[in-house]
């Protein structure tokens, strides 16, 4: 084959090559990342958290956790808290959704939460446990309060009541409610003769 015939198949070649390269359009510009907004992230947590003596303050287990360098939070999905502020008060805490800053000890949950407290001193007492269930509660671990601007459901044995808004002191067990609605039904009249 002749040098010639195979410079101008080398040529033609060339041009179909520059051709399809140029019809398959713009390099895409690279890929811009940006500073994540999360510090660390973790699933299936356990964690637990003492007092000065080293005694156990509360265990704390969460589906998630996020902690967010911007505000110092730990954002937390799926919270369930077993809580002893006191030698004579535990609580179970249990959320959808939750942030907490670990300096401040500032706590709020959200996305339904209930809270159930327990008497550990007295076993055999004739007190039972209350439990508070609503959308929304604030609090702080290192004070030791909580309270709720929202609507709360509250439960203690038989007795049940709907209250506006809620203040408790967890260590010492004191609960404060606002503007609470009772629902009372009687029991049916029965006439009988006295003699």
């Amino acid at each position: 084959m002749n040098t010639r015939v195979l410079i101008i198949i080398a040529v033609i070649i060339a041009v179909i090559a520059g051709w399809f390269f140029r019809k398959q359009g713009d390099i895409t510009p690279p890929v811009n990342i940006q500073t994540s907004e999360v510090d660390y992230e973790a699933t299936d947590i356990q964690a637990i958290q003492t007092n000065e003596k080293g005694e156990t303050e509360y265990e704390l287990n969460a589906d998630s956790l996020t902690h967010n360098p911007a505000t110092n939070l730990d954002e937390m999905s799926g919270i369930t808290m077993n809580w002893e502020p006191s030698d004579e008060q535990r609580y179970v805490i249990e959320a959808g959704s939750a942030t907490m800053n670990q300096q401040t000890g500032d706590l709020q949950l959200f996305d339904g939460f209930s809270l159930v407290s327990e008497n550990k001193t007295d076993d055999t007492s004739d007190s039972e446990p209350i439990k508070v269930t609503g959308q929304a509660l604030k609090g702080n671990t290192k004070s030791r309060q909580v309270y709720s601007e929202e609507p709360v459901q509250v439960e203690q044995g038989m007795n049940r009541f709907q209250a506006a808004t809620m203040t408790a002191n967890l260590e010492t067990g004191d609960y404060e409610f606002g503007e609470v609605a009772v629902t009372f039904t009687p029991a049916e009249r029965q006439d009988k003769a006295l003699f």
